[in-house]
Formats: C-alpha cells, structure tokens, sequence
C-alpha cells in the first residue's frame, strides 16, 4: 500500500512504472491507483470509477480516503461524471457541481483512456481545501496516472484475448480427438482431464462414447503408456479400433483381443491399459471388460463398490479380458471410470484407490460434470502430476416415482434489490416442493436461481421490475430463466475452464450455475438478457409441460 504523506512525482511515477504495469490483477491494480492519488497529492478523497464492458460503472474508493465514493452512486446519473465516462473531458467548472454533492472544496476529475480512444473510467480527488498553486502538479499526477492505467487495462484486455485464443485453441485440439457428449435418455454424462504436461493440452488418457443403433451406449477409457501428442496419437488409434469393432458387430467379451490384434499390427510398441462398457439406459445394465485397468466405481447412497473386469492390456501377449462383469444402475447410482493418475499421486495405489472412493462419497450429488472436475482435483491436490489423469462419469437419471398433479409454470418480475431476492427464493422454494422436486434437487436448483438472480441485480439498468425469474417443468426436467433489462451477455464458462478465484468479487456465479446444471444458455434479444439453465430428471413421472398459465 502506498503510505499518506506526500511523496515526490518523480518517485511516484519510477514506482508506478512496476505497481501499474507488473499487475495482473485488475482490483490490486486499481486499488494501488487510487492510494497513489491520496499520497501523491495530498487529497481527502481519492479513488477510481471504473466502467469495464459489460456491467455497470463501479467504485475503487482509495484507502484513507474520509468517505467512500460508492456513496455517490451511479456516475452515469451525475452530468459531469457521466461526461467523463463518456470520453468528452471535464474542465474545473463542470467539477464544481459536484462541491456541493460531496461536501467539499475542490473537486479534480481525469478520464482514464482506453487505446481505441474511449474511456475506461475517470479518476477523481476532492479537497476540503483549494489546490491553489499545486493545481498544475495535481493535474499532472492525476492525468499520468490515469494514462498508465489506461495502457495496463489495455494490456490486460489484450492479454485476456490472448488467453481467450489461446483456450480456444485447446479446445479445438481437444473436440478434434475427444467425442461430443452423447444424448442419452435417462442418463447423465461428464468427463474431465487434466495431461502431465501444462504445455501439451493432450496425452495418453482418452475416451469415447458412441450411442449405438440399438440404443445402448458404449463406453470406453483407455491409458496409453507415455505422454504429450504423441500419446494421444497412440490413444485414438485404440478408441478408433474399439469403436469400429463395436459398429462391426463384434461382441463385448472379444473386443480386447480384436483390438489389440488391429493395433499392434500398425503400432507393435504401444501398450494400453482400458476398461470397456456397454450401458443400457433402459434398464440400467452395464456390462463391462477390461484390459489391466484400475476398477470402476458404483456409488450407491452414500456406498461406494469396486467393479473390477480382469484382463490384460493391448500390446501385451495374450492380450485381451477375462469374461464380462455385470451390473444394474438404479435411479441416481453413479458410476465411475477413471486413469491411474487419479489413484498414483501417492507411492501406495491402494491408498490412492481409499482416498478415490472417499471423494466419490463426498461429491456423490454433484452434477456428472462437475463430479467428474471435482475428483480429477481432489486427487490432484497437493501432489506432483506425473501422469495423465482422466475421470468419466456416468449416472442414471430416470425420473422418481410418483404422478404428480398439474402445476402451471411460475413467473415473478421484481425491482432490482437484494431485498427482494429472499423473496423469489421463497415463491421458488414453494413452486418446487409443489412440482415436486426432490430436497436435494431442489437445492441446488435454488442455488443455482440465487446465483442468476445475483447476476441479474449487477448489470440490470435498475429500473422497477426489470428483472424476472421464470420456472417450469418439461417432462422430467425443470428449466429456470431469470431475464434483466442490461443487454449484457457474459460469457458462459465451459467446465474445463479455469475456476475463478474463491475470493474474486466477479466470475464466480456464472461457474457455479454452469457446473450445478446440465444445460446453461444466454442471449440478448432486444436489449433483454436472459439466462436459462436446465436441470434434467429431477420431477416425478411427468407427461409433459403445463402450460395452463402463469402463477
């Protein structure tokens, strides 16, 4: 932090030259800007406005400042704070409206500029006294700050489209090698992978899952001894043989050997350990091989069974599995695939194995998805990555028992306040025990409501109702919407992205309501966002939505 006392310009500015421009955080670096402005020029108040598309303009009150400008509310409301935000410039007699409003002085305003010539906000200082001849230095400090705040914010932008290229490079590589996730009926589907190599976005892990013609699902993992692309070279070349024996016809308990014999006739070095499924959604049956593979997971309740399918790896001799193992999914049972570098971050797999099946038991109610993130990291925690570590999970997701009656689907438009969102928490906590909704749906479902309310409140244009919460059912599925009036559309994070910081005050909702739901879309239709997440299977033996009217 920057002490009080006046410090010299010069030294301010060699000081800036690291604080501003070494900052990769936005809020530190904002907050150093404005404590630079109180120390360096001697105001009682100092502090930033920051406008960062989307969203609304928001305060960075400087440390010691006597009060904190978020108390003057939106600048976009203020003559000529709202000039200054947008570009236009402000002279001193246009900062004189504002003695009154703060109580002051003196009042000194500088926009921070953008590259493209807009504006990223403004700086402003207020005085209980007048400047008088130290006004010309106060100008410079303030605009020069200003203006280095304007090119790192620039840089950060840049960098963030960097990064934004950089992911979406990944991306690519990784869809162009791993398959899109299959609609199963009844069934829930996630997959997470993390490579031994930060600098190789694939290696040796790899699955598939194909739905087949008679609509049972196939299923494979499979781990190829060594890392990087060249792994994964290696890798598809198996799932590519499995998947062509699979759509030939082959049956389950010869397909090891099938493959091994294509594989090796193009690749005699590559050895691969793998487990094999065959799921029908129907009834809950899979029958799984296996080729030297760590064993599945069921978990039942709050129980967790090993499935293990013997067998010996391709690129071995002999080749191939030992008979097939069976077992039957009920409603909500969870099974579990997973590569070894989720059990060996320790010397002793069996330990690796306990510590497994104890965050399968922890996490057993999280989404598919988020489940499969959620073990890949509790496994990673704290431990050296020496190997590939991939988890694929699959849950049953038939709806409960039960007929219920017909419930017309629920609306509530509301102004936007804090206070209000215990409100639309309490209709949508009524609405879904009278669906119903089970407990444990149903809140994470309220969860994931308060988190888009949240959203809502941030960049609406807080005019009276102009936020609104939607829910209905669809068939066995639950949908919420929560529509504002700020035309701003953030991006929807995907679950392999990074997670944002626990402590960051933006990021967080949208993650949270990406990874607690099956589905999350947004669009801006007519100056109007609207958000609608999904959540599937959760209400009882529904025939079809009501649309009967609006609560």
């Amino acid at each position: 932090m920057i002490e009080r006392a006046r410090i010299p310009t010069a030294h301010l500015l060699v000081a800036a030259a690291h604080a501003i421009h070494a900052e990769r955080d936005r809020d530190r670096l904002s907050a150093w800007v404005a404590d630079a402005l109180q120390a360096a020029t001697g105001a009682s108040m100092a502090g930033l406005c920051l406008h960062m598309d989307p969203g609304a303009p928001f305060w960075v009150t400087a440390t010691g400042a006597s009060r904190n400008l978020a108390d003057l509310g939106d600048p976009r409301a203020l003559p000529p704070l709202a000039a200054a935000l947008r570009g236009h410039g402000v002279r001193w007699p246009a900062e004189n409206q504002l003695h009154r409003l703060l109580g002051v002085e003196s009042v000194h305003i500088a926009a921070i500029p953008r590259g493209d010539g807009g504006t990223y906000g403004l700086a402003l200082l207020a005085w209980d006294h007048d400047p008088g001849e130290e006004r010309e230095d106060v100008e410079l400090i303030t605009e020069t700050l200003a203006a280095h705040l304007g090119v790192a914010l620039d840089n950060h932008a840049a960098l963030a489209d960097l990064e934004a290229a950089q992911r979406g490079i990944v991306h690519k590589l990784q869809e162009a090698v791993r398959p899109p996730t299959p609609s199963v009926p009844q069934t829930e589907l996630g997959v997470y992978y993390v490579p031994a190599e930060h600098q190789a976005p694939t290696g040796g892990d790899l699955y598939d899952w194909l739905l087949l013609p008679d609509g049972e699902l196939h299923l494979a993992v499979v781990d190829v001894m060594g890392k990087g692309v060249a792994a994964t070279k290696d890798a598809v070349s198996v799932t590519h043989a499995l998947r062509l024996l699979v759509l030939d016809g082959c049956p389950l308990d010869k397909l090891i050997a099938r493959a091994d014999e294509l594989v090796g006739a193009l690749n005699p070095d590559l050895v691969a350990t793998l487990l094999v499924g065959r799921y029908n959604p129907a009834t809950g049956i899979m029958r799984l091989v296996g080729g030297g593979h760590p064993p599945a997971l069921v978990v039942t309740g709050g129980r967790v069974r090993e499935i293990s399918a013997g067998g010996i790896p391709i690129g071995w001799p002999g080749a191939g599995s030992e008979g097939q193992r069976k077992v039957v999914l009920d409603r909500s049972d969870t099974m579990i695939f997973y590569t070894d570098g989720l059990i060996e971050t320790t010397k002793d797999v069996l330990e690796g194995l306990e510590a497994l099946t104890r965050f399968a038991t922890e996490t057993a109610g999280y989404p598919a998805p988020a489940l499969a993130r959620a073990l890949v990291e509790r496994a990673l925690e704290g431990a050296a990555r020496h190997d590939d570590s991939l988890a694929l999970v699959l849950r049953r997701r038939n709806p409960p028992g039960g007929a219920r009656l017909p419930l017309a689907p629920l609306e509530y438009r509301f102004s936007p306040s804090t206070a209000t969102v215990p409100l639309v928490r309490h209709f949508l906590h009524d609405w879904l025990v009278r669906v119903p909704v089970e407990s444990d749906e149903a809140d994470d479902l309220m969860l994931v409501a308060t988190e888009l309310c949240a959203n809502a409140l941030r960049y609406s244009t807080g005019a009276r109702g102009s936020v609104a919460l939607r829910a209905w059912a669809d068939g066995a599925d639950v949908i919420l919407e929560v529509e504002d009036d700020g035309g701003a559309l953030q991006e929807i994070p995907q679950l392999d992205d990074e997670q944002p910081d626990p402590l960051a005050e933006r990021g967080r909702g949208l993650f949270l309501v990406r990874a607690l739901t099956d589905e999350l879309t947004g669009e801006v239709h007519e100056g109007r966002t609207v958000f609608r997440a999904t959540r599937r299977a959760v209400v009882g033996n529904a025939s079809g939505r009501e649309d009967a009217g609006r609560l």
